[in-house]
């Protein structure tokens, strides 16, 4: 095989590559508008819903201060303990349709840990990758207007294992995995959630060739216990 044609070929992979990314990427964003769309209606819809909550008022300083009937759950109405979150995006490069599954525990209204599995299906690919995350989130934004919106971070490990089945000889491996991710989630209601989220995958050890994957769980549901 010539330079020229060696050349040729990775240059059609990239090509190929990069299609696919803007694919995901075009249906990531309709995803979204379509899970954004959801979320307003829901917060109207839904009998016992936050905006029928008590949701504090506003102290001088611009933050907004928690009802009396939420200072048994920490201050800002979030609840604590046990959730399940489970949600659907995509994952890129190498690509494939996202499950993603959550168990984290509360232990107060900013810190919670437990574990996130990412399951990534396709036609030639199949990753799964289950991690043990700590999540990091702002209860209580400034000003009153946006009670129901939460951020967080978070940081995990575990491992990852990759399948390819175009590959003729090893066509799956497992290595070591870090990942980080933020996100943010809208309180309908006390105990259910929509959210969005990104995961940035690393694999310190080249495993399958991959060093690094990325997640969009484009749209997600949180329910605690």
């Amino acid at each position: 095989m010539t330079k020229s044609q060696t050349h040729s070929i990775a240059v059609r992979i990239f090509e190929t590559r990069a299609s696919r990314f803007h694919a995901h990427l075009r249906l990531g964003w309709r995803m979204a508008v379509l899970f954004g769309v959801c979320a307003a209606v829901s917060s109207f819809v839904l009998p016992g819903s936050a905006l029928a909550q008590d949701w504090g008022e506003t102290s001088d300083d611009g933050w907004s201060e928690p009802a009396d009937s939420m200072s048994a759950q920490g201050g800002s109405g979030l609840p604590l303990g046990w959730s399940l979150r489970a949600g659907i995006g995509f994952i890129a490069d190498p690509d494939a349709f996202l499950l993603n599954f959550e168990l984290p525990y509360a232990f107060d209204q900013w810190v919670s840990a437990g574990p996130m599995f990412q399951i990534g299906l396709d036609d030639h690919n199949t990753i799964v990758a289950p991690t043990v995350n700590v999540t990091v989130t702002v209860p209580d934004l400034p000003g009153q207007d946006y009670d129901r919106v939460h951020p967080y971070g978070f940081v995990g490990m575990g491992f990852a294992y990759l399948e390819d089945d175009n590959r003729r000889n090893d066509n799956s491996s497992t290595g070591f995995l870090i990942n980080f991710g933020f996100g943010f989630e809208y309180q309908v209601s006390d105990n259910f959630f929509l959210g969005s989220q990104m995961m940035f995958n690393f694999l310190p050890e080249e495993t399958l060739e991959e060093h690094f994957f990325y997640s969009w769980q484009v749209g997600g549901a949180r329910i605690a216990f």
